[in-house]
C-alpha cells in the first residue's frame, strides 16, 4: 500500500434516528408520530459505500409513515428498508473502478417494538456481488466480529470476556502494525432504555484526551477560543474507570 494512502478519520459506529408516523388524515392532513427511536450503525470495508448508505438511509429514517395493522415497523421492517438501500447502493458502488473495494459489511441494530429486545442485523456483500442481511447476536453473551482485523480479534478474546476484554482486544488490534488497515481511536456506543447513545472515549497519552473518530474535543482548536460550544458528548474511560 502506498504512504499516505488511508486516513483513519472516519466514523464507523453512529446513531440513527427514525421516526414512523401514520397516514394523513383525510380532512386535516395532520398525521401523530406512533414510532421513535435509534438504530446503531457500524460498519467495516467500503467508507464509499457505507457513507453513502447512511447519509441516504439517515434522511429517509426521519419520516417513515406506516398503514396500521399492514406495515411492518418492527426490526425486521426497518431492517428490510435499510437493506434495500444498502443493497442498491452497493451495486452501484461495486460497478465502478473502484469494483471489489466498494464492498461493505454493515451491522444495525435496534429495539424491536415486536419482540421487546434489541435485534441486530448484518448485511454483507460477497465477492460475487451476491447480497445478504441476516440476523445475528440471537442468545445472551454471543459476539460477532466484522472487518480486515476480524480474524486477530478472535485469537486475542479471552474466554467469557468483560465487556473491557472486547475494547482492550480491539485497542491491540488497532495497536498491531501487522493489521494496517484498522487504525484511529475506539469508537463506542451501547443501547440503553431502546436507544442507540453513542460515547466518546478517554485518552491518556501525553495529555487528557477526549475522542470521537478522529477528533480531539479536548484540544485547543474546540477549546481554545472563548466563544466555543462545548460538545455534550459523554465519555468512557475503558482501561482505567470503565468496567463490563
Amino acid at each position: 500500500m502506498a504512504k499516505n494512502s488511508h486516513a483513519d478519520v472516519g466514523i464507523k459506529v453512529l446513531s440513527l434516528p427514525y421516526n414512523i408516523y401514520s397516514p394523513r388524515d383525510s380532512t386535516t392532513g395532520a398525521r401523530s408520530l406512533d414510532v421513535t427511536g435509534e438504530l446503531g450503525m457500524c460498519f467495516a470495508g467500503s467508507a464509499v459505500s457505507s457513507l453513502f448508505v447512511k447519509e441516504s438511509v439517515a434522511e429517509v429514517l426521519k419520516d417513515l409513515q406506516h398503514v396500521p395493522h399492514h406495515s411492518n415497523a418492527s426490526m425486521d421492517g426497518l431492517a428490510r428498508l435499510v437493506f434495500t438501500a444498502y443493497r442498491l447502493i452497493s451495486k452501484q458502488v461495486c460497478s465502478t473502478a473502484v469494483g471489489g473495494n466498494g464492498r461493505a459489511v454493515l451491522v444495525i441494530a435496534g429495539w424491536c417494538i415486536e419482540k421487546k429486545c434489541v435485534r441486530t442485523f448484518l448485511l454483507e456483500t460477497s465477492g460475487a456481488n451476491k447480497y445478504s442481511c441476516q440476523e445475528i447476536l440471537t442468545a445472551p453473551d454471543q459476539h460477532h466480529f466484522i472487518g480486515s482485523g476480524k480474524s486477530k480479534a478472535e485469537a486475542l478474546l479471552p474466554t467469557n470476556p468483560s465487556s473491557t476484554d472486547y475494547l482492550r482486544v480491539l485497542k491491540s488490534v488497532i495497536d498491531d502494525p501487522v493489521v494496517d488497515s484498522v487504525g484511529g481511536s475506539i469508537q463506542y456506543g451501547h443501547f440503553e432504555n431502546g436507544n442507540f447513545k453513542l460515547s466518546g472515549i478517554v485518552e491518556l497519552k501525553d495529555g487528557v484526551h477526549y475522542r470521537r473518530g478522529a477528533l480531539d474535543l479536548n484540544g485547543t482548536e474546540f477549546m481554545g477560543a472563548d466563544d466555543i460550544l462545548i460538545p455534550g458528548l459523554s465519555y468512557i474511560d475503558p482501561f482505567n474507570t470503565f468496567s463490563g
